[in-house]
């Protein structure tokens, strides 16, 4: 297996931790009592493992689909779901505020209908917490406006330095790369081209562009696409 192939899909990569997680909690729930289910709400134990199932089968949907990350987000929102309608308030939050970063950071939010797609569930998520008491209700809702707030304050930072990044021209002139090698990291790094299209484009054998990557990676310090599309985020390219 090329494991460096892996890793430049990070979604591929999140399918499987993901999934070797809810079977092993499974697993252990059902020979070790170890996941503490309560019992408050009816059938918590059967929505327990409906819900960790249905996750379950999304993440290997995710790893042939890697490229549709709506099945990964269905996932987690699924699994926050069913934390929260068997007690599990804590690994909810953790699980809601993995969703909303991924959220920000594909930047969804720019749509209308995701905003109210989104406030829509959260107000479903908050309504499962009320059987839990008035504690549980207002300690769930305290910290979701807070890691939310915290989340989007630290995404904006992030956005800013970005964006400061973007008056910033690199010259690939600085480096001994041939006009192939430069236009082969240009298409990387803003279109995500493929060894394929490259290929195509100045009509070479895909060897000949991996050979081209090669001395490229050799040359920056990196291991692979994903480092090089992380090196020069946000540069434009003269």
């Amino acid at each position: 297996m090329n494991y460096k192939k892996i890793l430049e899909k990070p979604f591929r990569l999140m399918a499987i931790i993901g999934f070797v997680y809810l079977l092993s909690t499974v697993l252990l729930n059902m020979f070790t009592g170890f996941y503490a289910i309560q019992d408050l709400m009816p059938f918590s134990k059967t929505v327990f493992y409906a819900g960790t199932s249905v996750s379950m089968v999304l993440c290997v949907i995710t790893f042939f689909f890697y490229r549709n990350h709506y099945f990964y987000y269905a996932a987690l929102e699924i699994l926050v779901l069913t934390n929260l309608y068997s007690g599990k308030i804590y690994t909810a939050l953790f699980l809601s505020s993995i969703l909303f970063i991924l959220l920000l950071v594909e930047n969804k939010f720019s749509s209308r209908i995701w905003v109210i797609a989104y406030l829509a569930v959260e107000i479903i998520k908050i309504s499962l917490v009320i059987p839990y008491g008035a504690k549980k209700f207002f300690e769930y809702a305290g910290i979701t406006l807070f890691s939310l707030c915290t989340i989007g304050c630290i995404n904006l930072l992030f956005r800013h330095a970005y964006g400061k990044r973007d008056s910033s021209t690199i010259s690939l002139n600085d480096y001994k790369f041939s006009e192939r090698q430069k236009d082969c990291i240009k298409k990387i790094v803003v279109d995500n081209t493929t060894i394929k299209a490259l290929a195509i484009d100045h009509n070479v054998s895909e060897s000949a562009i991996k050979k081209d990557l090669s001395h490229i990676y050799t040359v920056l310090g990196i291991t692979g696409k994903a480092d090089l599309k992380a090196l020069f985020m946000g540069c434009k390219f003269d």
